[in-house]
């Protein structure tokens, strides 16, 4: 992962200064070999300007660290940081390196420990490992070629520890922040998942009451000349449906709502009836779980509003299997005026959904004349357990 990926992973939580102190104080250890060395100096010149160029070594590695860590563009980057900062960092400890090798010589090398750590910690792993192996090659290689170094193959391998530990911290930081990432992502899907579920939920309870009010009303203005008390029936019965899409919509928003097969089909066959259409619906339902009778519920909801809105059918035919429903009509069909005039509704296209994510198939049709709706939905049948 780059500085550029990492941009779009959650920012990190504001660090605690304690805690970047002694991340990267803690590798002040490595000091202790040059600071002797100054001292040891039998020129005070040389000792102090050795002491000072170690001092000045240790604000500056302490100072960038904070510096990289803490700025807005590094917490948005980290654990990586903007390439400018970094690389004038490494070069301003590289250069006051080079600058102690005077009054300290190999001794000096042990700066390379901490350039090391800050570039496997701040720069991409495509830069870091070249920058790791570099340090560790020049603490290898200069001793062998500058008379009166010892040989720094320990301190080689400390560089390239340290290299590795700095890079391994920064990668459990990214890994986290992928998972962090991952986490935001799915709950922003589930919320969207949840809108699109309440939002069809809705849209069936009312498309399928607002039809069956909307049949009764134009029942009612027939009636409230020619029989006043039939009229006032309907009228009844408007403001009940209503009442009950509005309860239906209450608990859908609040996950509360159940559809059930019974109530669906009590409600197709007096929404039909209202609309002149004849119900044959059955009797008798056979046996089925309570996840498959509510997906069916709602397969009779959506359908019954379709044929009462849309066919200008005489007869509606339901049959239910414990694997299948079929809702059938003998009026215009699909693509001649009748249902979404050939093209599928969002009520259609949401129960689409619902069938296909319980694994069934829904089909839709009319007979060879272009006459009637069919719509089909089956499931595959489930094989019990010592058959074949």
């Amino acid at each position: 992962m780059t500085a550029q990926d990492s941009r779009s992973l959650p920012v990190a939580p504001p660090p605690r200064p304690g805690m970047i102190w002694l991340f990267s104080g803690v590798w002040l250890l490595y000091l202790v070999y040059p600071i002797g060395s100054a001292i040891a100096l039998d020129d005070v010149v040389a000792k102090v300007f050795g002491l000072v160029l170690i001092a000045a070594f240790a604000v500056v590695y302490m100072a960038s660290f904070y510096r990289l860590r803490t700025s807005p563009d590094s917490i948005t980057l980290w654990p990586q940081a903007p390439q400018r900062e970094v690389w004038i960092a490494l070069g301003t400890l590289v250069g006051l390196m080079a600058a102690a090798t005077v009054p300290l010589g190999g001794d000096a090398l042990a700066f390379s420990v901490y350039i090391s750590a800050l570039a496997a910690f701040t720069l991409p792993t495509r830069q870091a490992l070249p920058c790791v192996a570099a340090m560790a090659g020049v603490v290898l290689l200069l001793p062998l070629s500058i008379s009166g170094w010892e040989h720094q193959e320990g301190l080689a391998f400390q560089v390239g520890v340290s290299g590795f530990a700095a890079w391994g911290v920064s990668q459990i930081i990214v890994r986290n922040r992928g998972l962090a990432a991952a986490r935001e992502q799915l709950a922003v899907l589930a919320v969207a998942e949840e809108r699109l579920r309440v939002g069809r939920d809705v849209h069936d309870i009312l498309g399928h009451s607002l039809t069956v009010i909307t049949i009764k009303t134009e029942l009612a203005q027939r009636l409230i000349d020619v029989d006043v008390v039939r009229a006032k029936a309907e009228l009844a019965d408007i403001e009940e449906l209503a009442r009950e899409a509005l309860a239906g919509v209450r608990d859908t928003v609040g996950g509360l709502r159940e559809v059930s097969l019974d109530g669906e089909l009590a409600n197709a066959r007096t929404a039909l009836s209202a609309a002149g259409i004849v119900p044959e619906l059955p009797s008798i339902l056979p046996p089925m779980d309570r996840t498959r009778a509510e997906l069916f519920g709602w397969i009779v909801g959506e359908a019954v509003t379709n044929v009462v809105r849309h066919s200008d059918a005489r007869r509606c035919e339901i049959t239910v299997a414990s694997d299948s429903i079929d809702v059938s009509d003998d009026g215009r069909g699909v693509g001649n005026g009748g249902v979404g005039n050939g093209t599928e509704g969002t009520g259609l296209v949401g129960l689409r959904e619902r069938v296909a994510a319980a694994g069934g198939s829904l089909r839709l049709g009319s007979d060879r004349g272009g006459r009637g709706f069919h719509l089909a939905v089956t499931f595959p049948p489930i094989i019990e357990k010592g058959t074949e």
